[in-house]
């Protein structure tokens, strides 16, 4: 009983499944049916009678014919045999074939698609055709308008166009020729020839209106801009020259020949409709008329600076020399008492070389000028460097003169200071006498001589026929400071002397009760009368006595520079 209830219920389950594929399957048929008899309605209703209506021929007449072809299969024989399949995909349904019929249905919408897809470029195909047909019509108009504005604008402006009007008209007979033959092929319906001529037509056209546009102005300069310019500077050139003017290099009346042939030359490029070659033409003789413009200003405006600067120049030249004459006359007296170290007297005759030079030229300008055959521009020119020059010299004049102007005072100062230290070594000397001090040490004599020495060659040289003042300069610096160094030596050789002095006679208290202060004592007053070395001698007696006495030493030293100080304000006073 089990067994029966399992095939029924497996049964029901096949015949479900069977069932409801086969109701997929005619779902699937019948949207593919609709897209079937759309695609059939559509390509009825394409409108093939509109583009024969064109009247096409040649090239475009093909195309249409290959697609009146192409949709003739589409209807006669792709589209009934996606029918028939359609049918065949049904019958295999019922019969439980069901992989074939679901390849079927697979294989039909891709067939479908690719009609579709052939459709679509059949009609942009058409629509191409008459879009081309209206675009020829359309420029047909626009070109016949645009040829009618040219000639109207040849004939009623041909004197603006010079030699190039009948070259204009030529071309402009040739491309209405041209678009005679355009406008047969686009009215005889060959779109595909007329095309090519078109793009040609458009090309030649739009050349032509930029040359009836650019050739006005060109040939306006020519005609009257140039030549009115040309006979302006002849004019003023003449002018100039009546007014004894010149100039740097005699070119202008033959370049203003050459500028007339260039003219001409231009001119006969612009007959040929050599446009560019004659606009570049322009371009130069611009820039050569402006440039003979510019020479002439350059002389006009440098005749200004000339009368202005002449007299300038001339003062500051005559000044110059008289100072360089004035400087090399002191230079002389001063090379008769002093040593010149920087080489004045070569420089300043440099400078008297460099004027007469400067001189030379102002001369050979003035002479130029006088006989009215002056350059402006190089005159002005020359001023400037003249100008440039002199100041440089001037300078140069101000730092000889200030660098020996203070060589006589530097003299009366060196003596002054050479007498002052011949005061201070005697007053050195007997200060030291007055000690009374057994002797002096041999250091200190050697130093007092070494200084002593530096005086007198200082003497010496600063008493010669000739003078080196740096060199004199140079031994007060070094004297300066070797006799600071003596006052300090001898100041401290006396204090040292003194205070042993003190110190021995304070040490006498201590001798009877104390070995070590009597041989202190002895060695301290060998020391000072021997070998006069008075600082070895206070400190061995200083240290003696602070050993038995602390502090000794310090209330004799305070006590010593105190009556030391005290004598010095006395004396100051």
């Amino acid at each position: 009983m089990q067994v029966a209830i399992g095939i029924v219920v497996v049964a029901i389950v096949i015949y479900a499944a069977v069932k409801g594929f086969q109701v997929y399957i005619d779902k699937q048929v019948q949207q593919l049916t609709v897209r079937q008899r759309a695609l059939v309605e559509q390509a009825q209703t394409t409108d093939f009678e509109k583009i024969e209506q064109l009247g096409l021929t040649g090239g475009s007449l093909a195309k249409l014919e290959a697609l009146q072809s192409e949709g003739q299969k589409v209807v006669d024989d792709q589209l009934p045999a996606v029918s028939e399949q359609l049918t065949k995909i049904t019958e295999l349904a019922r019969s439980v074939k069901f992989l074939e019929a679901k390849q079927g249905v697979k294989a039909v919408n891709e067939q479908l698609d690719a009609i579709e897809k052939q459709g679509s470029e059949i009609r942009k195909g058409l629509q191409a055709l008459d879009d081309a047909d209206e675009a020829h019509r359309e420029a047909v108009a626009s070109l016949e308008k645009k040829y009618q504005g040219l000639r109207k604008t040849l004939l009623s402006q041909n004197f603006s166009f010079g030699p190039s009007i009948d070259k204009l008209e030529d071309r402009l007979s040739n491309l209405e020729s041209d678009f005679d033959r355009f406008s047969e092929l686009a009215k005889s319906g060959d779109h595909e020839a007329a095309e090519k001529v078109l793009d040609q037509l458009r090309h030649d056209t739009s050349a032509l209106e930029m040359d009836i546009d650019r050739i006005p102005p060109i040939y306006k300069d020519l005609v009257s801009g140039f030549p009115d310019q040309l006979a302006e500077l002849a004019t003023g050139y003449h002018q100039l020259v009546d007014q004894h003017f010149h100039f740097e290099v005699a070119t202008i009346e033959p370049e203003l020949n050459a500028l007339k042939q260039a003219i001409d030359d231009n001119t006969a490029l612009l007959g040929d409709l050599k446009v560019s070659d004659a606009e570049n033409g322009n371009h130069a003789i611009e820039k050569r008329i402006d440039h003979l413009y510019d020479v002439m200003q350059v002389e006009i405006d440098a005749k200004e600076v000339v009368d202005k600067q002449q007299g300038e120049i001339s003062k500051f030249l005559t000044h110059a020399m008289n100072q360089n004459h004035r400087l090399q006359i002191e230079l002389d007296r001063l090379a008769q008492s002093y040593t010149l170290n920087n080489h004045e007297v070569e420089r300043t005759r440099e400078l008297n070389e460099q004027l007469k030079g400067i001189e030379s030229i102002y001369q050979a300008d003035m002479t130029a000028l006088t006989s009215k055959q002056a350059v402006y521009s190089q005159i002005a020119a020359h001023y400037e460097e003249q100008d440039k020059q002199l100041k440089g010299i001037e300078e140069e004049q101000v730092a000889i003169n200030d660098g020996v102007a203070n060589l006589t005072a530097e003299e009366s100062k060196a003596h002054e200071t050479l007498q002052r230290f011949d005061f201070e070594i005697h007053a050195v000397k007997r200060q030291v006498e007055n000690v009374n001090l057994p002797g002096l040490p041999k250091d200190y004599l050697d130093y007092f001589q070494v200084v002593s020495k530096e005086i007198e060659r200082l003497d010496h040289d600063i008493n010669k026929l000739v003078i080196n003042m740096d060199d004199i300069t140079k031994q007060l610096i070094v004297i300066q400071a070797d006799m600071a160094t003596l006052k300090e030596k001898t100041s401290d050789l006396m204090d040292a002397a003194m205070m042993a002095e003190q110190l021995l006679q304070y040490a006498n208290r201590y001798k009877t009760n104390h070995d070590e202060v009597q041989a202190a004592s002895e060695e301290s007053q060998r020391l000072f009368n021997e070998e006069y070395d008075y600082a070895r001698s206070l400190e061995i007696i200083a240290t003696a006595v602070d050993k038995v006495d602390p502090g000794a030493y310090k209330r004799i030293e305070d006590s010593y520079y105190g009556q030391k100080q005290a004598d010095r304000s006395e004396t100051e006073g």
